[in-house]
């Protein structure tokens, strides 16, 4: 457990401006955004990070007064997002406010695997680079795997599934009749308990 000085936007920061991973920043290589101030909301879990990017540095902060826009969406569907590449599918769940150009533009870093590879090949490594690159590829299509057998089974539900289940009608009839033969059983009995 990470103790309460070292919270976990600390140890980001920390790793974010770690020497190492200065120096594989090529030059100039977050000028669109740099001087930004990104808010992102995180739906589902009610926490919300800022990055700041100035002269090639990225810093979190856990709250901030001003910021260019805000970026709303649940850690899974940001988590997807990246990892698919900025994909229609999770970018149309992810809902943005304030600066569009801005927000195009960080949105573009994120799925522009290419920036993303160099820094993590600088970072790593080549070799180490490539295993995880070949780690993120099969991940990448297991999330695409599952996300299609997961609409194409609620599509199968929606379809098929649904019309077995009884309307309120039919489940009143189904009742009516269960008290229509307790009711014929309850006289059956009366009548034969008597004799």
């Amino acid at each position: 457990m990470l103790s309460k000085k070292l919270s976990i936007i600390s140890y980001f920061n920390k790793i974010l401006h770690h020497e190492k991973i200065i120096d594989s920043m090529p030059k100039d290589f977050l000028l669109d955004i740099d001087k930004k101030i990104i808010k992102i909301r995180f739906l589902d879990v009610s926490n919300e990070v800022f990055v700041n990017i100035d002269s090639n540095r990225i810093t979190l902060f856990e709250d901030s007064n001003n910021y260019d826009v805000e970026i709303s969406a649940t850690l899974i569907n940001f988590i997807l997002f990246i990892i698919t590449k900025g994909a229609d599918k999770f970018a149309s769940k992810i809902k943005i406010n304030g600066d569009i150009e801005t927000a195009n533009k960080f949105n573009a870093f994120l799925s522009d695997s290419d920036k993303l590879r160099e820094i993590i090949s600088n970072i790593f490594g080549e070799r180490a680079f490539i295993r995880i690159e070949s780690i993120f590829n099969n991940t990448q299509s297991i999330v695409s795997e599952f996300t299609e057998n997961l609409e194409n089974d609620l599509k199968d539900f929606l379809i098929y599934d649904l019309n077995i289940l009884p309307s309120k009608k039919e489940i009143d009839q189904y009742i009516n009749d269960v008290d229509d033969l307790k009711s014929r059983t309850e006289k059956l009995f009366q009548k034969y308990s008597n004799d």
